[in-house]
């Protein structure tokens, strides 16, 4: 940052999700948010993208992004395949980064990035815009004053049915697959819930597609304490696409879609939290909730840290290893 409390962005991919990244930082006044800079594969899509959101200048080349001075942090909004190459490059230049979910393919790149960015005293953090809304906020309030008690049982599920098939699901050079594409978000629920550790025991069955990318997934991680995660995922299935806490004094409900929620459903009232407003159409469901981590990025660079306190990169290294042992149980290569 300049010394001040603008935080000033570079976009790194200029596909769907970093779009409605950028108009969600519209709804941020100009002294505290600006994108002064975007970077595609190709020049002309970078652009054209500029352009749409009155960015000054654009890259067809990530390391000239990476090198402008201009830029204080980096929202990596790339395939999954190309996360870790990415972000290294931003290290390479000391750049922040927000890097979107999954942070890598797996564990062992995840360690590597983390082990990059604290040597160099840089601030890492993965895209799970989920931790940042305010039902979920809420919900880790309700949890810890024992409004449900003994909380024994997270149940969750994020399943989807295109109308049509999206062939980068299939295909596992982009990255496909349950597990990384949207179980990650089950996943770091449970997570959330129980503490960030490390489980006890992981059980995953399911099945791939025939390009052996998996397609369904149902998971039960039990925790230290007898405390058990049901989980399920899939995308080529409409699910409920709610979460559940369940304690021994009652159950904590986060409304469809969970990952995004606008509403909690506590033991004795319904809790609705209004999405704020952009000046753009978002793409994704909810995207506009995509502020709450932009601001909590910022507010952690004004304090001088190099992660959140919310979305730690212990905890994502553990979500990455749990997302592996899935995947090795199901049979993905």
């Amino acid at each position: 940052m300049d010394g001040g409390k603008l935080l000033r962005w570079g976009i790194c991919g200029v596909g769907k999700i970093s779009h409605d990244f950028c108009a969600s930082l519209g709804t941020f006044p100009p002294e505290e948010h600006k994108v002064v800079a975007v970077a595609g594969r190709s020049a002309e899509r970078a652009k054209e993208f500029a352009a749409r959101f009155s960015i000054t200048k654009s890259y067809g080349c990530y390391e000239q992004l990476a090198q402008d001075n201009d830029v204080d942090i980096v929202y990596v909004g790339t395939i999954h395949p190309t996360h870790f190459d990415c972000c290294m490059k931003m290290f390479e230049y000391n750049k922040h980064v927000l890097c979107e979910k999954p942070l890598t393919m797996n564990a062992t790149d995840t360690k590597k990035l983390i082990e990059t960015a604290r040597s160099k005293r840089l601030f890492l953090m993965e895209g799970l815009w989920t931790r940042f809304f305010p039902a979920v906020i809420k919900l880790k309030e309700l949890i810890a004053d024992g409004t449900v008690g003994d909380v024994k049982l997270v149940q969750a599920a994020f399943g989807m049915q295109p109308p049509e098939r999206i062939d980068r699901l299939y295909n596992p050079q982009l990255g496909a697959g349950a597990t990384l594409d949207i179980g990650i978000y089950p996943i770091a629920m449970a997570s959330l819930v129980f503490g960030g550790g490390r489980p006890e025991s992981i059980k995953a069955t399911g099945y791939l597609t025939d390009t052996g990318v998996d397609e369904l997934a149902s998971v039960t991680i039990k925790y230290p304490g007898n405390r058990v995660a049901h989980l399920c995922f899939s995308f080529n299935l409409k699910l409920v696409n709610t979460a559940q806490v369940c304690g021994s004094d009652g159950r904590l409900t986060l409304s469809e879609p969970f990952w995004s929620p606008t509403q909690l459903q506590t033991p004795s009232e319904i809790l609705d939290f209004p999405l704020p407003k952009p000046d753009l159409d978002m793409i994704f469901s909810n995207g506009r909730g995509m502020v709450y981590e932009a601001e909590a990025v910022r507010q952690c660079l004004i304090e001088g840290k190099t992660e959140s306190d919310a979305m730690t990169l212990d905890e994502t290294l553990v979500i990455a290893e749990i997302m592996d042992t899935v995947m090795n149980q199901l049979g993905v290569k």
